[in-house]
């Protein structure tokens, strides 16, 4: 099984720079969730694709990885305690409209997914998803970010 390296300070990389000199680095991406073990495994699982991965566990925490890093895609949840995942996406569409979003949640679907049509580069996704259907969604969206 691969060393993952240990948990970064909020805001910092995951791994040491030995690790991630030798990792493939395909893209920066912050996943946000108040769940640990969902933000852990979404970690996991990207980190696997050779993703560099920071997280945090509410939206306040990740605007304050958003003030010092750009990733290349933001993962959040959108129920969340204190401001929610589409607040979230709202304050980086002020600031950082070209990082795209990807929302998740296991409620119902009809107003994210309204929400995710007005807005671009947000994209809604059900709760319970496949791990490669994420993983292909992520492929795509930085593709197109790239593009």
């Amino acid at each position: 099984m691969p060393s993952f390296g240990t948990p970064a300070s909020p805001g910092g990389r995951q791994g040491t720079a030995t690790q991630l000199e030798r990792m493939p680095v395909q893209g920066l991406i912050l996943v946000v969730d108040d769940d640990d073990a969902v933000r852990v495994m979404l970690s996991r699982l990207l980190r696997t694709q050779g993703y560099t991965v920071l997280q945090a566990s509410h939206a306040r925490e990740a605007r304050a990885i958003l003030a010092e890093q750009r990733p290349d895609l933001v993962i959040s949840d959108i129920v969340m305690p204190g401001e929610s995942g589409i607040e979230l996406r709202r304050h980086m569409a002020r600031n950082w409209p070209e990082i795209p979003v990807i929302l998740i949640s296991g409620y119902s679907p009809e107003g994210p997914a309204e929400f995710a049509a007005r807005n671009p580069n947000t994209i809604f996704v059900q709760k319970p998803f496949a791990a490669d259907d994420l993983l292909a969604l992520v492929r795509d969206t930085l593709a197109r970010r790239e593009s």
